[in-house]
């Protein structure tokens, strides 16, 4: 039974216009022009002649009586839905924000509804229904969490296609559907096979249908009177300056600009990113994916434009639009960050166009589909016996609480088979079928050369006999961590080292695993996820227990994160201040997990600082020395930010109106840490190193150890 069984009991398969001032004009890109989507393709010649083409390909609809009934759920602003009755069929929208609704109904054919749609609705009849259940579970921005997430709005999609059956079905979402989620969109394309449907399942490149943008999205076509995937129309795509054409150099009331300091930061993001090109909107290309985040947030990614006076400037509402292809007509309602949250959750009219066009097509011929032949979904869901089941026991280490995102590909396949291995699964079995040694004395549990024959010999794996010790200490270490499975189930004394001691399921993991695909799965698995909150429990403890030691001036006793990092910030504490201050006071430390583990707000109030809003834009450690007012500002460098220029200008700007002397300190654990980074120190600043804890070397020119601005009064 599938996850969505629970929601969908009972339902079977029935019977068949601004002042702006312009700073510069861009040049004119070339582009080839097809023909409102049919051969042959011609060539832009002008931003003019695509705008003309987009504006008239998706004119303001009217729709004649006796169209094609389309219910649009999750319907948003009406992206998809405007393709749709741009192709002339008239949608029914539902959507739960209202200024969304208001877009909708402003633009459309005035048939939105405000509903947070829930199993059972809505109802009526229509011949498609199209729709985007929320993409937030499936996206890799949204960390992928799919059905075990209350978003996920695939069960209520499935049960109004059960109920109204219509003639075509389509589902758009994101490309993160296809990864960590492949085995919940397999399950989903299962369902509508059940119900009668013919599925395919295909990713579409939006710039290939006229949109300025890299937009992937997963398509599922499910029909039941045939289907053909509309062909790409660009010989070229079309560029962000294309597309946007004098707009993008046009300056308004609307306009918002970066400031120096979030010019500095996209600066540090981009180069700890390695980014070849820094991240504006480059003219000459298409844009990068348009989404809420780059459009509404002051975030490192945002798009944005360098103007020619060297100013970088956030997108206009009516620019995001273009770059989504909406045409110049179609206006958004709410406030500026609402517009951008509708554009960037929208799908791009010109894709849903080229999709409603084949709609269309089949939907006039009426072709009953005769056979249920192999779809493009089996290629691109790769259905082979071992690819479904890798993906199957990815699901249930997840769902079981174990942490794969962290992992290569190869990692979270590895884990995945080294569970079926210990299972005694192989890829034709049920998982009713697994086996342990804990329920069956006649069961082997299996040792790590054990797993390593069973995937070569069923999963054609192809491992070296070698590599045993690796699934013990890289995939094995991650089941036993989870409760899933014991080590040592024969021999419980043996050492961990012991490469002849046997892994099996625990009786917890075994109940788990054998529920998968049933209605018991669900209850099954909130009884582990309770028993683990033991485990999690232990495993915390342990991590205390590896937690850095530390005793402030004062004697107040703390306990650091693990790590190098905190190792160093110890160091500085406990032999750094007593040597270089004089009854050292710790205003502010912040911890690798914790930015604001000790904050003084009175000790910074004192000296003209402000307790910190983001622990991270102070140092790691600040400290005051009263006998001579002195604050030192120290970063502890393990693998970034020592005190360089750029850090020395910002911190100088976050500590302006301190009434101590500044002492700037960077630290180190080795002389070999130094000297990685001893080029970009800057002047002006001291350098401590823990290994030879009694010298310092001064960057200070005219002056040794101490601050060099004293404040007036001093």
């Amino acid at each position: 039974m599938t996850p969505f069984a629970p929601l969908l009991s009972g339902l079977q398969p029935r019977a068949k216009a601004n002042r702006m001032t312009t700073i510069a004009a861009p040049p004119k890109p070339t582009f080839i022009k097809p023909d409102l989507f049919s051969s042959p393709r011609r060539q832009f010649t002008s931003n003019a002649e695509w705008v003309d083409w987009l504006n008239t390909s998706l004119a303001k609809p009217h729709i004649a009586g006796g169209a094609p009934v389309v219910i649009d759920l999750f319907a948003g602003c009406g992206g998809l839905a405007l393709g749709f009755e741009a192709a002339g069929m008239e949608t029914r929208g539902y959507e739960m924000k209202a200024e969304a609704v208001r877009t909708y109904n402003l633009n459309l054919d005035d048939h939105c509804t405000k509903s947070e749609l829930s199993i059972g609705q809505p109802d009526g009849l229509a011949d498609v229904i199209i729709g985007g259940p929320p993409c937030q579970p499936f996206s890799q921005i949204g960390y992928q969490r799919g059905m075990r997430d209350p978003r996920d709005g695939f069960p209520i999609f499935l049960d109004a296609v059960n109920r109204i059956r219509p003639k075509i079905a389509i589902i758009e979402n994101v490309r993160g559907l296809l990864f960590r989620n492949r085995d919940y969109l397999r399950q989903a394309v299962s369902e509508l096979e059940r119900f009668g449907y013919t599925v395919d399942v295909r990713l579409l490149q939006a710039l290939e249908y006229g949109v300025p943008q890299k937009r992937e999205r997963v398509i599922v076509v499910a029909s039941m009177v045939g289907w053909e995937w509309p062909e790409p129309i660009m010989h070229e795509p079309i560029t962000a300056g294309g597309a946007l054409g004098d707009l993008v150099f046009e300056v308004n009331e609307e306009s918002r600009f970066l400031t120096k300091s979030m010019d500095r930061y996209v600066a540090t993001y981009e180069k700890a990113s390695s980014c070849i090109r820094p991240r504006d909107l480059h003219l000459d290309r298409p844009s990068r994916t348009v989404t809420c985040r780059n459009l509404g947030g002051a975030t490192a990614d945002m798009l944005r434009i360098l103007l020619p006076d060297g100013r970088r400037r956030m997108l206009h509402v009516r620019e995001a639009a273009r770059l989504q292809s909406f045409p110049d007509w179609f206006e958004f309602t709410g406030t500026p960050y609402e517009q951008t949250e509708q554009i960037g959750n929208a799908v791009p009219p010109l894709l849903g166009l080229a999709v409603a066009k084949q709609v269309l097509k089949f939907l006039e011929k009426s072709q009953v589909a005769t056979s249920r032949k192999p779809s493009r979904a089996n290629s691109l869901l790769n259905n082979s016996p071992k690819a479904v089941k890798v993906e199957q026991a990815q699901t249930i280490l997840r769902e079981a609480g174990v942490s794969l995102r962290n992992l290569t590909p190869r990692g979270r396949e590895r884990a995945a088979l080294c569970l079926l291995g210990v299972s005694h699964l192989r890829p034709k079995d049920d998982w009713s079928q697994a086996k342990s040694l804990l329920e069956d004395a006649s069961v082997k549990a299996f040792r790590s050369r054990d797993i390593l024959s069973f995937r070569n010999e069923y999963y054609h794996e192809g491992l070296s006999s070698g590599s045993y010790d690796d699934v013990r200490r890289k995939d094995l270490v991650l089941l036993v961590n989870a409760g899933l499975v014991v080590n040592s189930a024969k021999e419980t004394g043996a050492d961990n080292n012991d490469g002849t001691r046997g892994y099996a399921l625990t009786p917890e993991g075994l109940r788990l695993i054998r529920s998968f695909r049933t209605p018991e799965w669900e209850p099954t698995l909130r009884g582990f996820r309770e028993m683990q909150g033991g485990i999690l429990d232990r495993l915390s403890k342990a991590r205390e227990m590896q937690k850095v030691p530390v005793s402030l001036p004062d004697g107040t006793d703390l306990r650091l994160s693990p790590g190098p990092h905190n190792e160093l910030q110890r160091a500085i504490i406990e032999e750094f201040l007593p040597r270089f201050m004089r009854g050292a006071k710790v205003y502010y430390i912040g911890d690798t997990d914790d930015k604001s583990l000790v904050v003084d707000a009175e000790g910074l109030s004192s000296i003209g600082l402000q307790a910190p809003q983001r622990g991270d834009l102070l140092p790691d450690i600040v400290a005051y020395e009263p006998e001579r007012n002195w604050v030192f500002l120290i970063e502890a460098v393990h693998s970034s930010n020592p005190v360089d220029d750029d850090r020395h200008e910002l911190l100088t700007k976050l500590t302006t109106g301190c009434t101590a002397g500044k002492v700037f300190v960077t630290a180190f654990l080795t002389k070999a840490d130094f000297r990685k980074w001893v080029t970009r120190i800057a002047w002006e600043t001291e350098v401590w190193i823990a290994e030879s804890p009694s010298h310092m070397i001064h960057f200070n020119g005219e002056k040794f150890l101490g601050p060099y601005e004293v404040p007036e009064g001093s």
